[in-house]
């Protein structure tokens, strides 16, 4: 998964929690300041990224996020930890 698609699809969930339109938020928008997310919609933003990409993420790691960049560097991130844990997989001949 790119980083685009990943912005992407961190765009539409903030879009769903919001109600602002996917193109009025970018990269670099602060979710409190530029976009007046409040707490109980940042937590719930911070659950559904969680969910979406299959994180396992705590609070803690989400709580320092204040943008789209940030979160998909995160996301991009956990998903790179996750593929090296991941076992091999051996191949059926």
């Amino acid at each position: 998964m790119t980083s685009a698609e990943i912005k992407g699809r961190i765009k539409e969930i903030i879009s769903n929690v919001s109600n602002i339109s996917v193109d009025e938020i970018g990269d670099e928008d602060h979710y409190v300041e530029d976009l007046n997310l409040d707490s109980l919609s940042l937590l719930e933003i911070g659950v559904d990224v969680d969910y979406s990409f299959r994180l396992g993420l705590g609070e803690e790691e989400m709580r320092p996020i204040v943008n789209v960049a940030q979160a998909a560097e995160l996301v991009l991130a956990r998903l790179a930890k996750q593929e090296a844990e991941a076992p091999e997989v051996a191949e059926v001949a």
